[in-house]
This record gives structure tokens, sequence and C-alpha cells, in this order.
């Protein structure tokens, strides 16, 4: 019985020895504020960034919002509330400008803040240590040259189209529309502008179901900002005796979701904007941040380089973009592209 009693005290010590070494490695908790991983693209992020943190040395407290920005700052005032050391903050907030308070609120805890996903707003620069993530402008510049490009190819009217954004107050849907816009600029004609209520397949089969025949004979193309909200006006396109690649040319210019649509030839293309390499690069921003200990005026278009990510040892600009390469609308083209080491299958499909 002795022994017993002994072996199982000796195992007891053992393991919280092994828990306070576990503990004593680690380099602080990074708290990372985003919306709902329901959407596949933020499970993704939430991927990219934990497995960074544990390689870098970190422990990782995701809090998730419903898409909602009210629940967020309350989110924010809790953690900051809760009196917790952090090693720092991660920000994607889910409505930019309505999210500046709580952003501030981050920033004056003294911990460092790597803003994610939505282009910061002008004026904030004070509240935050470095932004690592999507550059949306560049993402709806990619999406026109793309469809541009399709329209350019084909024997078929290519003139008037429309846009299916992501819901209002989304700011990367607004830069998003912007680039594109830019890009489309005295070459087609957008005749209307459309929020859907998500970013998934059902919300943009709704707003694709209702302006398509509201524009019938009228719509040459359509821009959905992402590949789930294109293939559902690919079928909303079918339903109306549209084909899509034929009657309409339809771009999603980001990844997300079943890739179907753009290997069968139904979407005029698409690009890699990865979440999961969003949430790493955001979470290496951090880690560069506490290493150097400081961060350099200016901007980082990332390389979109095939095989290896970018070091850990290169400087952490204020901006810091994530690559936003084409592919190709065909089986061949999806199976080739590669970005940093992992597939197209392996980042776009959820």
């Amino acid at each position: 019985m002795k022994l017993r009693v002994s072996m199982t005290l000796a195992a007891s010590m053992l393991a919280g020895l092994m828990a306070t070494a576990a503990y004593a490695e680690s380099k602080g908790t990074v708290v990372v504020f985003v919306p709902s991983s329901t959407n596949p693209y933020i499970g993704q992020f939430q991927l990219g960034a934990k497995e960074k943190a544990a390689e870098l040395g970190y422990d990782i407290k995701v809090i998730e919002n419903n898409f909602n920005q009210s629940e967020q700052d309350s989110q924010v005032q809790q953690q900051l509330a809760s009196g917790e050391t952090v090693a720092g903050y991660i920000w994607w907030p889910f409505e930019n400008a309505a999210g500046v308070g709580s952003l501030r609120a981050l920033s004056q805890s003294g911990a460092p803040v790597i803003v994610s996903n939505q282009y910061p707003i002008k004026g904030t620069e004070a509240y935050w240590t470095a932004y690592a993530g999507a550059n949306d402008f560049l993402s709806g510049k990619t999406a026109a040259e793309i469809l541009l490009d399709a329209c350019a190819k084909a024997d078929a009217k290519c003139d008037k189209g429309a846009i299916i954004r992501f819901p209002a107050g989304v700011s990367a849907g607004d830069d998003r529309a912007t680039g594109f816009e830019d890009a489309v600029k005295g070459k087609l004609d957008v005749i209307d502008v459309v929020p859907t209520a998500g970013f998934l397949e059902d919300e943009g089969y709704k707003v694709a179901a209702q302006i398509i025949p509201a524009h019938k004979g009228e719509l040459t193309w359509l821009y959905t900002q992402n590949d789930s909200l294109a293939g559902a006006a690919a079928q909303a396109a079918r339903e109306n005796g549209l084909t899509p690649g034929k009657d309409i040319f339809i771009v999603g210019g980001t990844c997300h979701g079943d890739s179907k649509h753009v290997k069968s030839g139904e979407i005029a293309g698409t690009a890699i904007q990865s979440g999961y390499w969003e949430g790493w690069m955001a979470m290496q921003a951090l880690g560069k941040f506490v290493v150097q200990g400081k961060v350099v005026d200016g901007e980082s278009y990332l390389e979109g380089t095939p095989d290896a990510p970018p070091s850990d040892a290169d400087p952490l600009y204020k901006y810091n973009f994530l690559p936003n390469p084409a592919v190709a609308n065909s089986q061949a083209a999806y199976d080739a592209a590669k970005l940093w080491g992992k597939t197209a299958d392996q980042l776009c499909n959820f």
C-alpha cells in the first residue's frame, strides 16, 4: 500500500513539474477577437493563428462574436476588466468604423495590437501596432482583371453588370468594391451594388435570385467578392436561363468554399486569399514585434511564392499585406496553384 501511495505521489509531483515547466516556457497569452468561425474562412484564420502561436511559444485565446459589433465591443470591455496580463491582441473587427472605440481601448492597455483582415480606418494609426492581413483594394483589382480578361477572350457581350457585396458596415466590402470599380472604370458599367446579409452561399443566392431577374436582359457580368457568393450566383443565373461563362461572366475574386465552380469554368477565375495564412501572418507580426521591438514605416507586399512562407526575421512594417495570386478557371490551373507550401485545394476548400 505504501509503495502504491508513493508511486501515486511521485506521478502527481512529476505531472505538476511538467505543467509548471510547460507554463514557464510560454511567452504569454495572445487574445484574438474575431467574428464567428461558422464562416469557414474565419475557422481557417484561427487555425493559422493557433499553429503559428504554438510554433512561437505563445498560448492563444480566441473570443468570437456572432457577426455583431456591439457584442464584440462588450467582449473587449470584459477582457480588459478581467485584468489579465496578455502578450498582445489580434483585432479583427466585424464593423471596422464602429469598432474604433474598442480598438482604442485595447491600445490603452499597453499591449501590442495587431489589426487584421480589414484595412485600418484612417486616423486610427496610434491605436494599433501593425496591420497584417488582406489588402481588399488589391482583391477587388485582381477580380476586375480576371473578369476583364475573361470578357476579352470571349465572343460575347460584356458591358453592364452588378456587384454583390459583403454586408453593409463591413469595410472589406467597401474596399473591394472600390478596388474593382477603379479597375473597370471606362471599360465596364456598374449598374447596381447590392449588399448581402452574410458571406456564404445562402446569402449570395438570395440576392442573386432577386437582382438577375430585376435586370433581365441587361446583366452580362457579376462580381460577388468571394467564390461562395459566386457559386450561388451561378446557380441563380442558370435558374434564370443564363449560362455562366457564356451568357454571363461571374467572378468572386477570393477562393472561399467549394472550388468546383472555378474548376468547371463557371466562375471566370479566382485568387488565393488564404484565411489560414492570414491568421498565421497576424500571429507572426505580433511575434516579430516582441522580438524586434520596432515597426518600420510604410508597406510590405509579401511575395506570393509557391514554397516557403516569409521568415520571422524579416522586418515588421506598419502595413503587411497578404499575397493574392490569381488562379485560372481550370482543373489543371487549380492543381498547380500553391502559396507558401500549401496547395489551392488545402487553402481554399473548407
